[in-house]
C-alpha cells in the first residue's frame, strides 16, 4: 500500500527528474478521492540511486489524496534506463475502453457519445474543452455498464449520417431524445437521412440545412448541441421554424437551451 507517507519518503531522496505538471497531479488525485483509481500492475520505478524514475505524479497525486492506493515499486532500476521508459507506450482511449468491455463494432462513436453525455449530465457541454469537463477513461468505462446497450442502439440508427454529422454527438442526442420521445427522435434522423417531402419549415430541416452549409467546415460542438436542443423542442410544439439560430455572443447572447420535452426522464 502507498500510503501518504511512503510517497513523500520516496520524493524527498528523489534529487532528479522531469518537470512536474500539476494539472497532471491533481488530475490523478481527483482520481484516487473519488475512489476510481484502480490497480493495474504499473509500476513506480526508483533507481539505484533513490530518483523516482517513473511515478513521480502518482506520488504527489498520493500526497495530495490523503488515501491510500495499491501499487508495485521496483527499486534499483538502472539510472540510463530512463530514456526507455513511456517512449513507445499507446495510449489508451475511450473506445478501448468500451471494446474492453466486450463491444467492438461502433466503439469508437459509442466512446464519444457517452462522454458528450456525461458532459451532459455534468452541465459542462459549454466548458468541453476544460480541465472541469475532462472524461476520464474509468468514467466511460461506468457509463457503458448504463448506458451501454442503448447507446449501442443509438450509435447503430445514426450510421448512415457519417459525412453529414459528428456521429458520436448525434448518438448522444439520438439517445437522450429517444428516452423521451422516440418518435420524435426517429423523425430526427429520417429527415436528415432524407429530407424528401418534409416541409422546408420543419425544424428538422433546418437542422439538417445547417449541418449541409459548409459541410467542410468543423461545426462547433456547444453549437450543434444547442441546436439540435432547439430544434427537437420546435418539433415537439409542432412549431414551424424561419431559421435555426443560437446567439452564444454578443449584447442578445442566449442561455444553452434546455430540451423542454418530459423532463422527468434522463437529464
Amino acid at each position: 500500500m502507498l500510503t501518504p507517507e511512503l510517497a513523500t519518503s520516496l520524493l524527498e531522496r528523489n534529487q532528479h527528474n522531469r518537470p512536474l505538471s500539476q494539472a497532471h497531479v491533481e488530475r490523478i488525485a481527483k482520481q484516487i478521492v473519488e475512489g476510481k483509481w484502480k490497480f493495474n500492475g504499473d509500476t513506480i520505478k526508483v533507481s539505484d540511486s533513490g530518483d523516482v524514475l517513473d511515478g513521480q505524479h502518482r506520488l504527489w497525486a498520493e500526497i495530495e489524496a490523503k488515501k491510500p492506493i495499491e501499487t508495485i515499486i521496483v527499486y534499483g532500476v538502472p539510472r540510463d534506463a530512463f530514456a526507455t521508459i513511456d517512449t513507445i507506450r499507446k495510449h489508451r482511449n475511450g473506445g478501448d475502453v468500451v471494446a474492453l468491455s466486450g463491444q467492438v463494432r461502433y466503439r469508437t462513436i459509442v466512446a464519444g457519445a457517452l462522454g458528450w453525455l456525461l458532459r451532459w449530465q455534468r452541465d459542462t457541454i459549454e466548458k468541453h474543452r476544460s480541465a472541469e469537463a475532462r472524461i476520464e477513461n474509468s468514467d466511460i468505462e461506468e457509463a457503458f455498464e448504463a448506458h451501454g446497450t442503448g447507446m449501442l442502439r443509438a450509435a447503430e440508427r445514426v450510421r448512415n449520417l457519417r459525412g453529414l454529422v459528428n456521429q458520436p454527438i448525434l448518438a448522444f442526442f439520438y439517445y437522450v431524445l429517444a428516452n423521451r420521445d422516440a418518435e420524435l427522435a426517429e423523425r430526427m434522423v429520417n429527415t436528415l437521412e432524407d429530407p424528401a417531402g418534409v416541409a422546408t419549415t420543419d425544424p428538422f430541416f433546418k437542422l439538417r440545412a445547417f449541418f449541409t452549409a459548409d459541410h467542410h467546415k468543423r461545426k462547433e460542438p456547444t453549437v450543434v448541441i444547442a441546436l439540435c436542443i432547439k430544434a427537437a423542442n420546435a418539433a415537439h410544439r409542432d412549431e414551424k421554424v424561419g431559421m435555426l439560430t443560437w446567439k452564444n455572443q454578443g449584447a442578445r447572447r442566449e442561455e444553452f437551451p434546455i430540451l423542454a420535452i418530459d423532463q422527468g426522464r434522463i437529464k
